[in-house]
């Protein structure tokens, strides 16, 4: 019997910038191996998230460290008999690095969509640009993230707002910093219990940014009044700028509803995994699209979780 060659997983993003007032242009990348015209994207390597490997190959591949916004799907096809599974997100131009020639890209092009969607050499990817411009541009992310993985509550003894961690949700933590490095300048919130601001402390030692404490998405917060934690909610989901609030299963999906409760979008109806997020775009403070961000994968510990 044949043994069946495992799927290729690999993500990238149409990379974009605004040079002019309603003037988009977007990146495409010319890979000399197969002399081809795509756009920029890459393998997801072991226990690597898809969002984070996006993120690097975007960079690896343009010198740009970009700051990613909508989710635009996922293309399927044969790559030299292997099946390969390729997710993009949308991603905006931030800053511009001096980009490292391993001899795959040999040249970057900035381009109209017009332009680009003739250059580009696959059909696959010409769907994926359209994708981009269906969705547009300037978004703003609202991210609700479950705290990562915690001590039972039957193994705590303590007050329940003091439950740590454990040994697998510290490693999911360290692991965030990665995945959220796709946002730029995220104003990073947390409910008040250790759990939920541990999940976050790797993002604020890496970004140095201060932690505000929300007691109202708390488990007891919500539970004592639930109109404190929809204020807050409906104030931050109108920043005009990246915002992440780190609560609980119990308290996230009225927090999603409330963030919803005026656009056309239904309420998920799964629960968020440890480490998950709910990302929610918004544009003039409509909503426009809502993900799912997966929780971190993890490789297994030495020790028992």
């Amino acid at each position: 019997m044949t043994k069946k060659v495992p799927t290729v997983r690999a993500a990238g993003a149409v990379l974009w910038r605004a040079p002019e007032p309603e003037k988009v242009e977007v990146a495409l990348v010319h890979r000399p191996r197969y002399d081809d015209w795509t756009l920029p994207k890459g393998k997801v390597e072991p226990f690597e998230h898809d969002l984070a490997a996006a993120y690097r190959e975007v960079l690896e591949e343009t010198g740009v460290k970009a700051i990613f916004g909508p989710e635009l799907g996922e293309i399927e096809y044969d790559a030299e008999g292997v099946d390969k599974k390729v997710r993009f997100w949308s991603a905006r131009a931030h800053e511009y690095t001096q980009r490292v020639d391993d001899g795959e890209v040999d040249e970057v092009r900035w381009l109209a969509p017009s332009e680009a969607r003739v250059l580009l050499t696959y059909e696959l990817d010409q769907r994926v640009l359209n994708s981009f411009l269906t969705i547009g541009t300037g978004t703003n992310a609202f991210i609700l993230l479950r705290h990562c993985k915690a001590i039972k509550r039957s193994a705590w003894d303590g007050d329940d707002d003091d439950r740590p961690l454990d040994a697998k949700g510290a490693r999911q933590a360290a692991r965030l910093v990665d995945i959220y490095r796709a946002y730029a300048d995220v104003e990073l919130h947390s409910s008040d219990a250790t759990r939920s601001q541990q999940s976050l402390q790797p993002l604020v030692r890496e970004r140095q940014n201060a932690l505000i404490t929300e007691p109202s998405v708390s488990e007891y917060g919500f539970k004592r009044d639930k109109v404190p934690a929809r204020t807050k909610v409906l104030d931050l989901i109108t920043l005009d700028r990246t915002v992440l609030l780190c609560s609980h299963r119990l308290v996230l999906p009225a927090l999603l509803e409330y963030a919803l409760e005026d656009s056309r979008f239904k309420i998920p109806t799964e629960n968020l995994e440890p480490g998950a997020a709910w990302i929610i775009h918004s544009r003039s403070g409509v909503v426009t699209q809502v993900d799912h961000l997966e929780a971190p994968p993890t490789p297994p510990s030495v020790e028992t979780d």
